[in-house]
């Protein structure tokens, strides 16, 4: 049987109710402020580059072309 008066652990519980604010918090502000649209414009555009960098370095190491080459290639596939 169990003990009516123990203390149940909802730790849990409140941690995800926190970050599932925190979550919302943060969308609304990317999504619905000018500040926010400026900034998903900086994130993209340093995703891509990164993207970029990363596919020209795995095309220089596996291929015979050089890397400046594969940059432009690859800057030419991911766009602004």
């Amino acid at each position: 049987m169990r003990n009516p008066f123990e203390k149940e652990d909802h730790t849990g519980l409140i941690v995800g109710v926190a970050v599932g604010v925190a979550a919302g918090i943060s969308l609304g502000w990317l999504f619905l402020t000018d500040k926010g649209a400026q900034y998903r414009r900086q994130l993209s555009r340093k995703f891509k580059e990164t993207v970029s960098d990363k596919a020209a370095d795995l095309i220089d190491k596996k291929t015979f072309v050089p890397k400046k080459m594969a940059k432009v290639a690859t800057d030419a596939v991911v766009k602004d």
